[in-house]
């Protein structure tokens, strides 16, 4: 596939796994600064860390696949070859290609046939995928024109309903959602 000339940046999921080796705890300070940096650019848009520091899912925006690899080339964790298992999987193959969200003035509304039946209603995948474009709670909050704490409630089912305790892992048990639904 060619590489994508002068389009838009595409977000990506990316999950992997490490070794338990003490040069992943040396190295963390080193792995978090980075991240960090890239968030403050805009490349990082969300994720985190679970099973003790071992596993972790980022969502990144990038040009292509390859800037993606690149990116992840220049994390401390990588250059120590400390990754066990990488995936790499784009936003729109994550959720489906055919979602399209129209932006209104209060509010971005999604297409209603693309939403999958399941466990989330419908705004539940608005709020979802408002989270994994990194958007913040009082960002979420200001677009449907609601309180902070109103956002939290949404959130907080639905991480009941996804059996998951952070953001981190949210693009995953869509993932799995989708799957399961669709």
């Amino acid at each position: 596939m060619a590489p994508r000339q002068n389009a838009e940046p595409v977000r990506y999921v990316i999950s992997r796994a490490f070794q338990d080796d003490a040069r992943l705890h040396r190295l963390r300070p080193a792995h978090q600064t980075y991240w960090r940096r890239l968030y403050h650019q805009g490349v990082l848009l969300g994720g985190g860390t679970w099973e003790a520091g071992c596993r972790e899912v980022l969502v990144v925006r990038a040009q292509d696949r390859a800037a993606v690899h690149q990116v992840l080339g220049a994390d401390p964790y990588t250059q120590e070859r400390l990754a066990l298992d990488v995936t790499v999987q784009g936003m729109d193959d994550l959720l489906g290609a055919e979602e399209r969200a129209v932006s209104g003035p209060a509010v971005a509304v999604a297409v209603a046939d693309a939403e999958p039946a399941g466990r989330l209603s419908a705004h539940e995948w608005r709020v979802a995928r408002m989270m994994l474009d990194g958007l913040t709670n009082r960002q979420i909050a200001e677009r449907f024109m609601v309180s902070p704490r109103a956002v939290e409630q949404h959130i907080t089912r639905i991480y009941r309903k996804l059996s998951i305790g952070r953001r981190a892992q949210l693009a995953v048990a869509l993932r799995a959602e989708a799957t399961h639904t669709g």
